[in-house]
């Protein structure tokens, strides 16, 4: 009769052991399960695009205008992409309503949508089951008095479908960008419809910046000049771009974009200072902080504010940016984030840290120092330890 504890009866008591201590480790989450912060910056541009990340990922009613102009904004930064792919499936999953709204195709929102794909490194000639370009090439006029304008469109849609034409390879229509210099006013201004003079305190620079953009790409180099002349003269010394009297973060982020593709740094630069001035630092409510106001003392609605004025701060013109080479995440502004460890009392100040695109999982505060499982590794390791020892002492004993 083999001794209790006999040499294969201590192996196979070793070998369980060896597998109960691996169920054990395997049981302990290692570090990285648990997301840390989110990342942040003090990049003013960074910031504001980690904001307009987290609206998109949580505000699923944004509509498909807003979610191009938040594309242009993460391409513009450099960051977000995580985001601005959320942004694009959204465009693509309303896609029908937003470029035939009531049946009949819309030009400014073909063009845009176009546009939106076309940044992030898309195909727009089948995009949401459409050919995007086909259908807006089908919009051109023909002929009369409006040959060369895209359907009934506005100066802005004109303006927009020609920086998304340029970006293809059948290029843009001649008689569009005819049409185009025949609209502007004898300032050098554009009105979004077209009348000329515009009256005194309601200046369009929204449309002209635009407007300029696509001539520029489109190489109307006089018309273009004008333009450029009309929004240096509107300017104000603080940098601000007014519009209806008022300098504002769209109009001043346009505007930079214009004049930085028109050759004006200087112009372009006072541009973005202005805008940065209006950013919501670590002073201001924790949902707005890395968002950009709308105009001093009128914060306005910033997922509109927002995308537009990040524009400002060294965007190239919407005929050459991409996203391409954009980093995945977006990160908050630094103070926006604070890390108390989960043991601390619910009344430590400070904001509590929101998800971005990369963050992962908020820590588990439902556990305070060690998680449970780590705890039974360290309590059962020991006692696993002194089993193994006491089975190998046994089963020498046995064996003499």
């Amino acid at each position: 009769m083999p001794a209790p504890f006999s040499r294969p009866a201590s192996r196979i008591a070793q070998v369980g052991l060896v597998l109960l201590l691996a169920m054990l480790v395997a049981l302990a989450p290692p570090p990285s399960v648990q997301a840390g912060e989110p990342p942040t910056t003090t990049d003013p541009g960074l910031a504001a695009a980690g904001w307009l990340a987290q609206q998109i990922e949580t505000d699923p009613t944004l509509g498909a205008g807003t979610l191009a102009d938040a594309i242009f904004a993460f391409a513009a930064v450099g960051a977000g992409q995580s985001a601005a792919a959320m942004a694009l499936a959204g465009i693509e999953a309303n896609l029908g309503a937003y470029v035939a709204p009531g049946g009949s195709l819309a030009p400014g929102a073909l063009a845009k949508a176009m546009l939106a794909v076309q940044v992030q490194g898309g195909d727009p000639t089948a995009f949401g089951g459409r050919d995007l370009e086909s259908d807006l090439r089908g919009l051109l006029t023909v002929g009369g008095l409006d040959d060369g304008r895209f359907g009934a469109g506005s100066v802005l849609d004109q303006s927009l479908s020609i920086l998304a034409l340029s970006r293809t390879a059948g290029g843009v229509p001649a008689t569009a960008v005819t049409w185009l210099s025949a609209a502007q006013c004898p300032s050098g201004e554009y009105a979004w419809d077209g009348s000329c003079p515009a009256a005194a305190g309601s200046e369009d620079p929204d449309t002209t910046a635009i407007a300029l953009q696509a001539l520029l790409a489109s190489g109307a180099t006089f018309s273009a000049d004008a333009a450029t002349a009309w929004l240096l003269s509107i300017q104000q010394t603080d940098g601000g771009v007014p519009s209806f009297g008022l300098a504002n973060t769209n109009s001043s982020g346009v505007g930079g974009q214009a004049l930085r593709a028109a050759g004006e740094s200087a112009a372009a630069d006072a541009a973005a200072t202005f805008v940065l001035s209006l950013a919501f630092g670590c002073e201001a409510d924790p949902s707005d902080i890395g968002a950009i106001g709308w105009a001093v003392g009128i914060p306005g609605f910033l997922v509109f504010s927002t995308p537009q004025a990040v524009l400002a701060l060294g965007a190239p013109p919407l005929d050459q940016l991409t996203a391409a080479g954009a980093e995945s995440g977006a990160p908050v502004l630094e103070c926006a984030v604070t890390a108390p460890a989960p043991s601390q009392p619910a009344a430590t100040p400070g904001p509590s840290p929101a998800p971005t695109s990369d963050a992962g999982e908020l820590p588990n505060t439902a556990l305070t120092g060690t998680d449970a499982p780590t705890w039974l590794v360290i309590v059962l390791v020991p006692v696993a330890g002194a089993a193994l020892a006491m089975t190998r002492r046994r089963a020498r004993r046995a064996a003499r």
